[in-house]
């Protein structure tokens, strides 16, 4: 990767990445005495990347959920962090279904978030005139 990225993310609330490593750690046992376990340390700074959502407007008084979702840019991004947070969470969802994607050309971070414009986090708002199955609006009784 380059010496910098573009992040592109797809959760309303964003991230804080950390990278950690696995240390060798003494750990106390039942009947006394300690046995050696691996544990994950952080190792160095987090890295704050954006998320979607907005907070609460009071001019408008629309909150967060009614926005639409679309993916949050965050610009200058260490590339050797990112790959290296990539290389210990590929198992994590939001990086399996390209809800978090860098690149280190913001055309191509472009390109990317109109390719998969329709792509779902499951973060969205619920529709009110489209429930899911099992869901109905309240009504109020008449008195």
């Amino acid at each position: 990767m380059s010496a910098t990225v573009t992040v592109a993310c797809k959760l309303p609330h964003g991230l804080v990445l950390r990278l950690h490593k696995m240390e060798d750690v003494n750990e106390p046992t039942a009947g006394g005495g300690f046995r050696k376990v691996k544990r994950a340390q952080v190792v160095g700074e987090p890295v704050t990347i954006k998320g979607y959502s907005r907070p609460f407007d009071r001019r408008t008084e629309q909150a967060p959920a009614a926005v639409t979702s679309s993916y949050a840019l965050t610009r200058g991004v260490d590339g050797d962090f990112f790959k290296a947070w990539l290389d210990q969470n590929k198992d994590l969802d939001a990086v399996k279904n390209n809800l978090i994607w860098a690149h280190d050309d913001t055309d191509m971070v472009e390109g990317f978030i109109k390719e998969h414009a329709a792509q779902k986090s499951g973060f969205e708002p619920v529709d009110p005139n489209n429930l899911p199955r099992g869901i109905q609006a309240y009504k109020k009784e008449e008195a």
